[in-house]
């Protein structure tokens, strides 16, 4: 007993159970804090730059006058995961948003049988209690095959489905097709998706074939008409404008001289015209990649471009100026200009395009230019027709372009892609999905149930591991001495 007591009172054996005891109160408060925390349900705190794991404002605008009750199942999805501290935060902005962790689908056969799920499914359910809208968990993924990354589209996707199933009425937008346009089906491919998300019907319009703008157009969208329209296209969109139509017109310069008397015959009646010819930017402040051709054109301040403005503009690729007619003209025409998009005063406008000098050339106009203009044209008392022309329509495409060793779609270039959405919004009367919208272009990974495991055991056995290392290797040294 005495020899028992006298190596108990040895120093080594008195520090070595106080380190062990402080690891093991350090280890209980670590593990408790965290029950704690769990129990709170405390907001996540997001340090990501571009706030990629926090609903976005504009999500935030589209949710928040809701007044449906909304149920999002999370099936055969852990409790733990990021996807469904995303899911919280809907509820957390409308108390008419409930979620529903089901990890097991077996103890939920009422939606077992309903949507026919499988007990290895996963995937989310949207629903009201007369819609609903399910979603893969591939849905919640896109592939950028430019940067060979996996995106993260998780949080486009809830909202779309939750405005999807609860909004009567989505604005219609038809782009015009027929005159060799940009497409959606090719160009404007990328648009399209954003503007589907945003919950916008899109569609293809070729006029002789229907005949007539249908009246449930909220928008038409003509893109750089190759050919000139006949009169019968003339006269359908007349009656468009003259019932109160909205426009957004998107025209690249033409290099050759062309002559499309009947497209003016429109333009005429907002006296407007996209003129023959390029700009090419002066000011190296307002010009991209030290390219003439590249502008970053002044914006002026409205509700689609109150934020752009202030948050590094946008990048048009090769545009053309746009002229107006006289006030006197404008009067008669009972038009009104806003204009949005110019050049510094620095700026050249040539026609003599075959000349590739980056520099001014006897011919070239110098001086501030129109490039992107709203025009409202008065019809009746309250009734007024809308034109935005921007005198540039690549800006916004697919065609990749390269850029060092990465090759980028135009439409990603500086805010082009919030630009083009939010003037949508604005044309469509969707004013709460004005924004600018945060990039979620980041690599993701989700692990596995078998790879969660390997993970967690990691977390666990490799410190102890290395305390039981660190433990031996003392000991060994101390037996040395």
């Amino acid at each position: 007993m005495k020899k028992i007591i006298e190596i108990i009172q040895e120093k080594w054996l008195k520090d070595t159970t106080k380190t062990i005891i402080l690891v093991t109160m350090l280890f209980i408060c670590f593990i408790g804090i965290n029950i704690l925390i769990q129990k709170l349900d405390l907001q996540d705190i997001d340090i990501t730059k571009n706030k990629i794991f926090t609903l976005s404002e504009i999500s935030k605008k589209q949710i928040e006058n809701i007044d449906e009750k909304v149920t999002m199942y999370l099936v055969g999805i852990s409790e733990n995961t990021s996807l469904v501290d995303l899911a919280k935060q809907y509820t957390k902005q409308n108390k008419n948003i409930k979620i529903e962790v089901i990890e097991d689908i077996g103890k939920r056969a009422d939606l077992k049988s309903k949507y026919d799920i499988t007990d290895q499914t996963q995937m989310i359910i949207v629903e009201t209690d007369e819609r609903n809208k399910l979603l893969t968990i591939d849905e919640l993924y896109t592939y950028d095959y430019t940067t060979y990354q996996q995106i993260d589209v998780s949080e486009e996707k809830l909202t779309n489905a939750i405005c999807d199933i609860t909004i009567s009425q989505k604005p219609k937008i038809y782009f015009l097709t027929g005159h060799n346009e940009y497409s959606l089906n090719s160009e404007l491919t990328i648009l399209k998706a954003y503007l589907t998300n945003e919950i916008n019907d899109v569609e293809n319009l070729d006029l002789l074939v229907k005949g007539e703008i249908p009246q449930d157009a909220d928008l038409i969208v003509i893109g750089s008409p190759q050919k000139d329209f006949i009169e019968q296209e003339v006269q359908i969109i007349t009656t468009y404008i003259e019932r109160g139509g909205k426009i957004l017109w998107m025209n690249d310069p033409t290099l050759t001289e062309k002559s499309f008397p009947n497209i003016q015959k429109i333009l005429d009646q907002f006296g407007i015209n996209f003129q023959q010819g390029i700009i090419l930017e002066q000011d190296e402040n307002k010009m991209a990649m030290q390219a003439p051709n590249y502008i970053i054109p002044s914006i002026n301040i409205t509700k689609a471009t109150k934020d752009i403005a202030t948050d590094g503009g946008i990048l048009l690729i090769n545009a053309s100026k746009i002229t107006l007619a006289e006030d006197e003209k404008m009067e008669e025409l009972n038009v009104t200009s806003q204009i949005i998009l110019t050049t510094s005063n620095k700026a050249l406008y040539r026609t003599q395009t075959d000349n590739t000098s980056n520099y001014k050339i006897p011919s070239d106009e110098e001086g501030n230019f129109i490039l992107g203009v709203k025009l409202e044209k008065k019809i009746e008392e309250e009734k007024n027709s809308t034109l935005y022309a921007i005198s540039s329509n690549f800006f916004i495409v697919d065609y990749p372009i390269t850029i060092g060793d990465s090759q980028i779609s135009p439409i990603y270039f500086y805010n082009n892609k919030d630009y083009i959405l939010n003037t949508i919004a604005e044309l469509t009367n969707k004013e709460s999905t004005i924004s600018i919208r945060k990039d979620t272009g980041v690599v993701t990974y989700t692990a596995t149930q078998n790879q969660d495991k390997i993970i967690k055991i990691a977390i666990i056995i490799y410190p102890i591991l290395i305390i039981t290392i660190g433990f031996i290797v003392w000991y060994i040294r101390r037996r040395k001495k």
